[in-house]
């Protein structure tokens, strides 16, 4: 049982690990909190504890200890979100337009990305859409693909969703690619943290690159996943054009972007999962399912009216009678 919530009993030592050493240097954080761990059932609570489980070990052997880990997710919320919140709910425009804008002001700052990235790793666990999101690709997702199918990630970030799918029985080969060498040391560091049980192909390109789309890089894949990377881009269309490329036909793609989400580096805003869903099956994919998953202490109905935060994730299908 946490100290630090009396009246919440998760029964998941790990879960609340993170949970105590969040209000144990931001104990006006607890009344999100409470919110947020009542609205779990038992089945996104034990999920819950198996990222939780995750990130204590990366706290401990990858990083300066979970307490680290906790501050950075702090400097997320305070530092990084509420700020663009604040622009975004006064402009109804995410702050930046053009992807060269956030590489000078935030990608480029080497000490800024590292806590960044960190915070984002604590927010799978702790912010409800994105754990249900992470849920949704273990549980729904990667049980649909073919025994022994090739994934792809586009945009791994801290390689949380290559160890998931490294972890799957019907996932044989996984590969990682990135536009930056710092990306993808990072997945592979976390995969050597938690010991992957095989190797993953890590891969540094850009899907805008003309050659992506060479016969090569067509057909490639049985999975492809692209988590939290459209909102960074300014032509989101190009980037699911190039997924049906590099997709086999009948192979699947597992899509996550957020919706009114504003961060110093999203570009491509969304206002409803309808608008994704839209690109996807313009680029020629059969959607399978689609889901949204709104912020804490809303519903799905409040978040669309309200334009609160929410997460849309959309698992589409290549066509089968497609040859390329």
């Amino acid at each position: 049982m946490s100290e630090a919530l009396p009246n919440v009993s998760t029964g998941r030592p790990n879960f609340d690990l993170i949970l105590d050493t969040i209000l144990k240097s931001w104990p006006q954080h607890e009344r999100y909190l409470r919110v947020n761990v009542a609205e779990r059932d038992g089945e996104l609570m034990d999920f819950s504890e198996e990222l939780s489980a995750i990130i204590c070990k990366l706290g401990r052997e990858g990083h300066d200890g979970l307490a680290s880990l906790v501050e950075d997710y702090r400097f997320i919320c305070e530092k990084i979100v509420l700020p663009e919140e604040l622009y975004f709910r006064r402009h109804g425009t995410y702050r930046l337009k053009t992807f060269e804008e956030a590489f000078r002001t935030v990608y480029s700052d080497r000490a800024f990305m590292t806590r960044y990235m960190n915070g984002l790793l604590v927010t799978d666990v702790i912010w409800i859409n994105h754990c249900r999101c992470m849920m949704n690709y273990r549980k729904e997702f990667l049980p649909m693909l073919k025994e022994g199918a090739s994934l792809l990630e586009i945009g791994p970030g801290h390689g949380l969703l290559l160890y998931l799918a490294d972890a799957m029985e019907n996932v044989s080969k996984v590969t990682a690619w990135d536009v930056s060498d710092a990306s993808l040391a990072l997945a592979a560091s976390t995969l050597k943290t938690m010991a992957a049980r095989r190797p993953v192909t890590f891969e540094k390109r850009n899907i805008f690159d003309a050659s992506i789309m060479n016969p090569e890089f067509a057909a490639r894949f049985d999975g492809i996943v692209l988590s939290e990377v459209l909102e960074h881009l300014e032509d989101p269309l190009k980037a699911i054009e190039v997924l049906y490329h590099a997709c086999k036909p009948g192979g699947l793609v597992w899509i996550n972007v957020p919706a009114n989400s504003p961060a110093p580096d999203h570009l491509y805003l969304v206002s409803d999962i309808s608008e994704p869903v839209a690109l996807v099956k313009q680029a020629g994919f059969e959607v399978v399912a689609e889901h949204f998953y709104p912020t804490s202490g809303t519903t799905p109905e409040k978040a669309r009216a309200r334009k609160l935060t929410a997460n849309c994730v959309i698992i589409a299908r290549k066509p089968v009678s497609v040859a390329g």
